[in-house]
């Protein structure tokens, strides 16, 4: 089972390239405030109906002082794609064929989505693609964040699953 709500999050100390070829300090991004972490695989379509909400909690969170990362199991020319056709902007990582981070965060499957808090401590965590669970992310990161709820579904996402299998 992934790392679960009010454990630690794992200490990286590693630097990952993004979808361009950027160097990211993936330890830094992820500590001293609040972040949402996902972990997903492209193939996945638990993880294509997910990552489009994640972007939403970059959206509404913008005043925040929140990171929104992600970290893709496919190569820098699959993840540009992947984020081309759902319209992501926040940084994606390349973990590369050793998945460092989804061995640290001990993830089952794709997507896996992590709220963390600035203390460094997971505050909300799961796994797949469960509509109720996008308003928990959005809930956890209100909480992390010390800001209101911002709904993350609204009127076009009647129509969503309320289950999508990775």
């Amino acid at each position: 089972m992934a790392i679960e709500a009010g454990a630690p999050a794992p200490a990286l100390s590693l630097t990952l390239e993004d979808a361009e070829g950027e160097p990211h300090d993936v330890g830094e991004e992820l500590s001293g405030q609040p972040a949402v972490l996902g972990i997903y695989k492209s193939s996945c379509q638990a993880s294509k109906t997910m990552f489009p909400f994640l972007e939403r909690v970059r959206e509404r969170y913008a005043d925040a002082d929140l990171v929104v990362l992600g970290v893709s199991q496919d190569s820098a020319n699959i993840t540009r794609s992947f984020a081309r056709r759902l319209g992501l902007t926040f940084p994606i990582l390349i973990e590369g064929d050793q998945h460092p981070v989804s061995r640290a965060f001990e993830i089952q499957a794709t997507p896996t989505v992590f709220v963390l808090g600035a203390d460094g401590t997971v505050a909300y965590t799961t796994m797949g693609f469960f509509k109720q669970q996008v308003e928990e992310i959005g809930e956890a990161v209100a909480a992390t964040t010390g800001r209101e709820v911002r709904p993350l579904l609204g009127e076009a996402d009647v129509s969503a699953p309320m289950f999508v299998p990775g």
